[in-house]
């Protein structure tokens, strides 16, 4: 999968996204560095406008990014990117919405 196809798909779900409490989007990793090969997930990071997201609602996207760009997806809320790598991660990353 390419970064274009990436920012475009989710682009174009941006409203339904939104409406399960997505409120940004970010792409990084081997596919926002143009590296990807057909063995590369698609990474994303995400924030969030509900306090009470819970669990399931991290499954419940992450489910829903694999559905759209039918490609295996690694998904994580921003908060959940570790430490040690958030500023490589957020330096590399591009803002889908």
């Amino acid at each position: 999968m390419d970064k274009k196809t990436v920012i475009q798909t989710l682009r174009a779900h941006e409203a339904e996204l939104r409406a399960e409490g997505v409120s940004h989007v970010f792409l990084f990793g081997s596919v926002a560095r143009g590296e990807a090969d057909e063995q590369s997930d698609v990474d994303l990071f995400y924030d969030y406008d509900d306090p009470r997201f819970s669990l399931i609602d991290v499954v419940r996207v992450q489910d829903r990014f694999a559905e759209l760009l039918s490609a295996r997806v690694d998904a994580m809320t921003r908060g959940s990117v570790h430490w040690r790598i958030r500023r490589e991660v957020e330096a590399e990353a591009i803002q889908i919405f």
